[in-house]
């Protein structure tokens, strides 16, 4: 049996106590909306495919034995120290997921996020979501229940010290989604609109930044720096709304992403790590628009054009650099769940 977790009410989805569970969920990246989302603009995230797997599958015996690929781990624990587990770790997230009466007492675990990595870094592309997603909807189906957004949201926001859901919204979703406030909606790239994914070389913890942010949100603000927050914050919305054709698109993409730099700078983020710098500069001499994605620092950047020429030339270039072109491409699947 197979299905498809929608961010509506819906039907749940039980197995039964000795079935094999197996779920999985796709990667995102934030198109635009990074950091002006958590003051309230919209943000555009898509989904990508390269996907977070896992299996739940009970045994006779073995207690619960736990094994992750991609971030390696393995370990064996008790059905009592799983239920004892703090968040933020694979037992974790299968315990605020299901019940402990509804629990086996022995099961084998595998989370595999080995798509999430290149040369063995971490992309940046919400793999934490997209494993939290997968794994927590499956061990719910597995206690006869079916996780919901705002439970998962909930469990990454304990696991990452907050945000906004945007990439657990897109784990659930997939395609690509307008967030805003925790509101979701289906939305699309004009006709024309052309995308390159480049890889940093890097990755940054996304907390790390998100606590300046919040330092900075928390702290006194001066008067300039919160007009800077404000024009991102417009600059997003235009982005947002600016979906008929694909020149218009990526100018007001444009506009955001200057405005993002300009904020970034002021209050000393790091969102523009020298990377993301080079890139952008690059990115400039070949007429394309290029912004991080997400949290920024390292991890992944888009090259957007509606100029499929100019946006060839861009992805040569990167060939003289140490920047990645990576191969992603929108996934319309959210997390699935299959039993049996």
């Amino acid at each position: 049996m197979c299905c498809r977790a929608r961010l509506e009410r819906g039907r749940g989805y039980s197995a039964m106590p000795d079935q094999r569970v197996a779920a999985s969920a796709p990667g995102k990246l934030v198109l635009c909306g990074e950091y002006a989302v958590l003051a309230g603009a919209p943000a555009l995230v898509l989904a990508v495919d390269r996907r977070v797997s896992c299996t739940l599958e009970p045994q006779a015996e073995g207690d619960w034995q736990i094994v992750s690929r991609g971030f390696a781990q393995q370990v064996t624990l008790t059905k009592e120290e799983v239920f004892a587990a703090p968040p933020g770790t694979t037992a974790g997230i299968l315990r605020e997921a299901m019940p402990p009466t509804a629990a086996p007492r022995h099961l084998r675990v595998t989370v595999d996020s080995t798509a999430c990595y290149q040369g063995g870094v971490k992309l940046g592309i919400g793999s934490s979501a997209a494993t939290v997603t997968a794994l927590a909807s499956a061990a719910a189906t597995l206690a006869g229940g079916m996780a919901t957004l705002p439970q998962l949201t909930a469990i990454h926001a304990r696991m990452q010290g907050g945000g906004s859901g945007l990439d657990v919204a897109a784990a659930v979703a997939g395609g690509l989604i307008r967030f805003q406030q925790g509101r979701v909606s289906p939305a699309r790239l004009p006709a024309g609109t052309q995308l390159a994914f480049v890889f940093t070389g890097t990755s940054t913890p996304t907390a790390e930044l998100l606590a300046k942010y919040h330092a900075w949100r928390n702290g006194t603000q001066p008067p300039a720096l919160t007009r800077l927050l404000d024009a991102a914050h417009e600059a997003a919305h235009c982005v947002a709304d600016c979906t008929v054709t694909a020149e218009t698109f990526v100018a007001a993409l444009g506009d955001y992403a200057a405005a993002l730099e300009r904020f970034d700078r002021a209050a000393d983020i790091g969102v523009f790590g020298a990377a993301h710098r080079q890139a952008r500069a690059l990115a400039a001499s070949c007429g394309v628009v290029y912004k991080p994605c997400g949290a920024g620092g390292g991890d992944m950047g888009v090259a957007a054009s509606a100029d499929g020429e100019r946006l060839a030339v861009f992805r040569q270039a990167l060939g003289d650099t140490d920047l990645t072109l990576v191969d992603m491409e929108l996934d319309a699947n959210g997390v699935v769940v299959r039993t049996g």
